[in-house]
């Protein structure tokens, strides 16, 4: 297997997946299934920019899921073959660390994401859809299409 390649995403470095089947601790590589119209990371974070203006239009939290907001942009991770530090899907998700935390603890129990240590940098830590997470947001999107964005 080769040296992985890095690339810097919004001033952190973001680790390139190579591709390793079976491996849990690798991210899988996005394929669309035959005949289905292909998910776009930039689809994927265009729901999450959706699910946000909706947020910002209703007052108090109405429409609050961070579990479904944390899957979506792991989704959108995982399409693009990128991986994402804790800290950066945090950023990402707007909410404080500690539900992250919680709710990444529950995705993993559901053996739905997977943690892996930075080869590079001790304090940080990549989290990405296990396998069996990665078929399910595929189901999911392969049955609702873009209304996902909507869930």
């Amino acid at each position: 297997m080769s040296q992985p390649a890095f690339k810097v995403a919004e001033g952190e470095a973001a680790l390139r997946a190579p591709v390793a089947a079976g491996s849990p601790n690798v991210v899988l590589a996005y394929a669309a299934k035959p005949g289905a119209e292909p998910i776009t990371g930039e689809v994927v974070r265009g729901i999450c920019e959706l699910r946000r203006a909706r947020q910002d239009a209703f007052p108090g939290r109405l429409f609050s899921d961070p579990t479904w907001d944390i899957l979506l942009n792991l989704y959108a991770a995982h399409v693009d073959s990128q991986r994402l530090s804790i800290t950066r899907l945090t950023r990402m998700c707007g909410v404080p660390p500690t539900t992250v935390l919680r709710r990444l603890a529950l995705l993993q129990d559901k053996r739905l994401v997977t943690r892996t240590a930075d080869p590079f940098d001790a304090r940080r830590v990549y989290v990405a859809l296990s396998e069996s997470g990665a078929e399910a947001m595929d189901r999911c999107f392969a049955v609702s299409g873009l209304r996902s964005a909507f869930l």
